[in-house]
């Protein structure tokens, strides 16, 4: 079982690595390998238990130093690093999955917290500044990725513009969507754990389709619309970052409403892959989707009827 366990953490870290820098080595298909970056670090700390995580994520970081930027390190340590340590972490303390996800992106997004405190302390920056220059950084490595890729100058000046609207729409809603994408990522480490499981660990927590959020949280949801109607920039600064948390939580919601009607069909998983797949990118179908999470509070979608006879 150690020698495995060394294999398994070696071939973790270069995986790890890989996926990290794949963008920088293969151009923007690279960027889908980032999703699956805390992969390995967190199957490890749950089939061998954390410090074999922990030989992971430290070994990666010493590798980062030498390879890439100290902003790389950062960006991995508080996107992906803390998490896929976290998530196996209380999976394994038997504590339900939905708030394994939630304890493993709060305890991300303290780590974060923390590191940019320290940054700005440094620096003697205000922290306005210094993610306005986060920001900038990323959009001139898209661009400079684009660059690379050989993309016709109607192309990069078509893609700038795009960019830009973007980096305009993070930096009003940064805390928000940094929240947001720190729980979708364990949310989607979540999802290959349970893929990968097989008879070597368990996860503890109600299935999918009969998962539902706390009903108090509608009324944060409603507050958090009209907040938005409020002529005041920091008021409507906190509801645009507030709803740009909660609204994917619906959405999720939704799914689990989806998910629990489609156990009931007959339909092969390659079919029922695709429909997942339709619902989470095909316009309008997530609108559709996080509404039914919304109403499923009042409505109560997943309720046995009784048919009439």
């Amino acid at each position: 079982m150690k020698g495995q366990s060394v294999l398994f953490t070696a071939i973790g870290i270069g995986v790890t690595l890989l996926c990290l820098l794949g963008i920088s080595w293969i151009g923007p298909s690279g960027a889908f390998l980032n999703l699956l970056t805390p992969l390995a670090a967190a199957y490890l700390g749950m089939r061998f238990g954390l410090k074999t995580g922990i030989v992971v994520v430290a070994v990666t970081s010493a590798l980062l130093l030498q390879l890439a930027t100290m902003y790389t390190l950062a960006a991995y340590l508080g996107i992906f690093g803390i998490g896929s340590l976290l998530l196996p972490f209380f999976l394994r303390q038997r504590i339900p999955w939905d708030r394994a996800v939630l304890y493993a992106t709060l305890g991300s997004a303290v780590a974060t917290a923390a590191m940019i405190l320290l940054t700005v302390m440094a620096n003697g920056v205000s922290i306005q500044t210094l993610i306005d220059q986060m920001i900038q950084a990323e959009v001139d490595q898209a661009m400079q990725i684009y660059r690379d890729s050989d993309f016709s100058d109607s192309q990069l000046q078509n893609m700038q513009q795009v960019i830009d609207g973007m980096a305009e729409f993070i930096g009003h809603s940064f805390y928000g969507l940094y929240l947001t994408s720190l729980l979708a990522i364990q949310t989607f480490s979540l999802l290959l754990l349970q893929c990968f499981k097989g008879k070597s660990y368990q996860i503890s927590g109600a299935p999918f389709a009969q998962w539902r959020l706390p009903s108090r949280l509608i009324w944060i949801l409603i507050g958090s619309g009209f907040l938005l109607l409020l002529p005041v920039e920091a008021v409507e600064l906190a509801g645009r970052n507030l709803l740009v948390v909660l609204l994917p939580l619906y959405f999720l919601q939704g799914m689990a409403v989806a998910n629990s009607f489609l156990q009931k069909k007959p339909y092969p998983p390659l079919v029922k892959g695709l429909i997942y797949l339709l619902l989470l990118i095909l316009n309008p179908l997530p609108i559709m989707i996080t509404c039914v999470g919304v109403f499923d509070l009042w409505i109560d979608f997943r309720r046995p009827r009784q048919k009439n006879i």
